[in-house]
């Protein structure tokens, strides 16, 4: 059988660990994309076994010391969810930056709360994004830091267990940026080539460094050239925003004369590993262009309604053969990291914009997923639950009220417009349990709250520093700054 191929091989050694899940329903998102009623055996890192029915009980080796047997009766298991657009650096800005236009929203907001983190705050903020997306079955991400302190988002990375693929971000156009912010270009290649050196490839793998440019309206030219050319020699990704919004784009086309996907392909920023976050203002040529460069766009529907960008051609990118993933952006954007609403809010607005159905279900769940993987450059080892594949996968409650009655057949629809985050019962990466019934194995949500305070999150910095950060462009309006100072006595207080 084929699911059976390779077992024999992983059965002839003693595995660190094993595990076998039992009675669920297995949404395989593998290329025929079938879904079954069965059982999946992992040993140590991957997949080892998948089987019809009951059948992988009788398999089960002798020599494969204690075996965990997971009951997931009412339960489906599908490949973990990857998010190709996240910023953990934000994650403490939630509710902090409301109603703003983007430009505004990172000016105004955003680049004043970045320049203020320290070691401590980064750590934490890095902390609280990544419980909240394993405790919600995302298994792996495309990170973007701030200018500084990305040492500690993978240090967090590596301890909570999920698998990252991240860098620092590089800014070395100064103007507008607040201190904490300001770089030059050989300080911002430098840091770069460091943290690449520090982390790429760690964690047994589960690391991986991206270059992060933020985008064309922070980066010098010859940044962005430096940069397409040392991930290209390195073999890594690079990540940067690209099409946002139509401010942008204006901006653009008066420096450089052309618009923003057209530019960064001048510069070498294009192909099969480049992530563009957003891509809202692709026109249908520009999807022709980057569909025949094998780009890849991250889709973050909740930021781009929310941040009033606009809402992005979806189904025009996939039609071009444009490889598209789901991101939640940062959390001060939408205002949470949740895959489930990403992947609901995606079909409605396609359905919106092209008619009832046109971005189907399936199609959802596999930019949450496979196509997702494609993005990160990992399809070969994560993104569908396949024999020999890492073992990275989420365990899914069927029967809460919300989802009830199941219909088998709309399994995909189930996912997408039913399920929510809360459904999650356990998240794996590696084959390690890293949250199982509202615990993580690296430290309990309880734990994490209660180190909030001592830790220093952010705002507990900003008395000290935001309000020495150099002057920024555009204007502060007095009601946001004086909300601002009631919000630093409260916590004064």
């Amino acid at each position: 059988m084929l699911f059976l191929q390779g077992i024999e091989l992983q059965f002839n050694r003693a595995p660190m660990s094993t595990i076998y899940f039992k009675n669920a329903l297995l949404v395989t998102m593998n290329a025929k994309r079938e879904i079954l009623r069965g059982e999946i055996l992992v040993e140590d890192d991957r997949i080892a076994g998948i089987f019809l029915g009951d059948e992988g009980v009788g398999s089960l080796p002798q020599n494969a010391g204690s075996v965990r047997v997971v009951d997931a009766s009412d339960m489906m298991i599908l490949p973990g969810f990857v998010q190709a657009h996240i910023h953990l650096c934000q994650t403490l800005f939630r509710n902090r930056a409301e109603d703003l236009p983007l430009l505004d929203w990172l000016r105004l907001r955003i680049w004043p709360f970045e320049a203020a983190h320290d070691e401590a705050s980064m750590r934490v903020s890095a902390r609280l994004g990544i419980a909240e997306l394993l405790a919600g079955g995302t298994t792996a991400i495309l990170d973007m830091g701030t200018v500084r302190h990305y040492d500690m988002v993978f240090d967090e990375a590596r301890t909570m267990g999920i698998r990252m693929a991240g860098g620092k971000c590089m800014m070395d156009v100064q103007e507008g940026l607040p201190s904490g912010l300001r770089e030059t270009t050989k300080e911002s290649l430098r840091e770069s080539l460091r943290l690449q050196k520090e982390w790429h490839n760690a964690a047994d793998g589960r690391l991986r460094y991206a270059y992060a440019p933020r985008f064309s309206l922070s980066c010098s030219e010859h940044l962005l050239r430096e940069v397409a050319e040392v991930a290209a020699h390195q073999g890594c990704l690079i990540h940067t925003h690209a099409g946002e919004t139509a401010a942008e784009e204006e901006i653009i086309l008066r420096r450089h004369g052309m618009r923003s996907f057209a530019f960064l392909r001048s510069v070498g920023i294009f192909g099969s590993r480049c992530c563009l976050a957003h891509g809202v203002q692709a026109n249908a040529i520009e999807c022709g262009a980057l569909a025949k460069d094998g780009t890849r766009i991250a889709h973050c529907p909740s930021s781009n309604m929310k941040l009033g960008s606009g809402l992005a051609p979806i189904v025009e990118m996939r039609r071009a053969g444009i490889r598209v993933g789901l991101g939640a952006d940062g959390a001060p954007c939408n205002n949470n990291l949740d895959v489930f609403r990403e992947m609901l809010l995606a079909g409605l607005i396609q359905s919106s914009r092209n008619g009832a159905g046109a971005l189907s279900a399936q199609s959802i769940v596999e930019m949450a997923t496979i196509e997702g993987a494609e993005c990160l450059g990992w399809d070969d080892e994560i993104g569908s639950l396949e024999v020999g594949k890492k073992a990275d996968l989420v365990v899914v409650r069927l029967q809460a009220l919300h989802g009830s009655p199941l219909n088998p057949e709309g399994i995909y629809s189930h996912i997408v417009y039913s399920s929510q985050c809360s459904d999650v019962y356990l998240t794996m990466v590696d084959g390690k349990v890293c949250f199982e019934n509202g615990q993580f194995a690296a430290l309990e949500a309880g734990l994490l709250k209660a180190k909030l305070p001592e830790e220093k999150p952010l705002e507990g910095l900003l008395k000290a520093k935001l309000l020495k950060a150099q002057p920024l462009e555009g204007q502060i309006t007095h009601q946001a700054d004086e909300e601002l100072h009631k919000l630093l006595r409260r916590i004064d207080k």
